[in-house]
């Protein structure tokens, strides 16, 4: 079984998950969201000098990372763990590969937490949004995702203090992301502030 086989199958699986099950209020959590995650953490793994055994795990931790929202919003890292380990293990993945793949899942939940590389270059992926010049799109469509799915509604005052609060408190991980990504979320944070 090559790496790219098995990441695109994996890819392939989630993706017909996320379209036939993920509630159609995940605005920002959606198909879009995992293939930008997908490829930064390509982006990111390749940068940091991955081995291809390294890089295909962190590639299956960025499909599966918030696949749990097709269950659930508050706790879909644990969901997402769940499906990863079930269809990992349906593929007859090494045990030892699928803890580490689950590993990186978990260091996505905000306030992220990654304790090695691996985690951090999916942590660095799953925001690298936050260095796009379109990160407002992303900022808006985060907004009307929390109020239909929590209820939580913001003035534009208030969203854009928490977003820059967010922003000013946010760091990357990995020395591709300080390098590369910070620069140019500062940038933005400073346009659109």
């Amino acid at each position: 079984m090559s790496n790219q086989n098995i990441v695109l199958r994996a890819a392939v699986f989630a993706a017909q998950r996320i379209i036939a099950e993920q509630p159609k209020n995940r605005v920002f959590h959606n198909l879009h969201h995992t293939l930008t995650v997908l490829e930064g953490a390509g982006r990111i793994g390749r940068a940091e000098n991955l081995t291809e055994d390294k890089l295909e795990m962190v590639l299956l931790a960025a499909v599966f990372h918030d696949l749990g929202h097709i269950e659930c919003y508050s706790g879909h890292e644990e969901v997402s763990k769940r499906l990863a380990s079930d269809w990992l293990t349906e593929q007859k993945y090494p045990e030892e590969r699928i803890a580490v793949i689950l590993g990186c899942i978990g260091a996505t939940k905000i306030p992220q937490d990654p304790k090695n590389l691996l985690e951090c270059v999916l942590c660095d992926a799953d925001l690298i949004h936050l260095s796009f010049e379109s990160y407002p799109i992303y900022r808006e469509m985060l907004r009307s995702e929390w109020e239909m799915e929590l209820g939580l509604k913001y003035t534009d005052e208030e969203w854009i203090a928490n977003n820059n609060k967010f922003l000013q408190t946010h760091s990357y991980f990995t020395a591709y992301g300080i390098k590369t990504l910070e620069p140019k979320k500062v940038k933005i944070s400073n346009i659109y502030s």
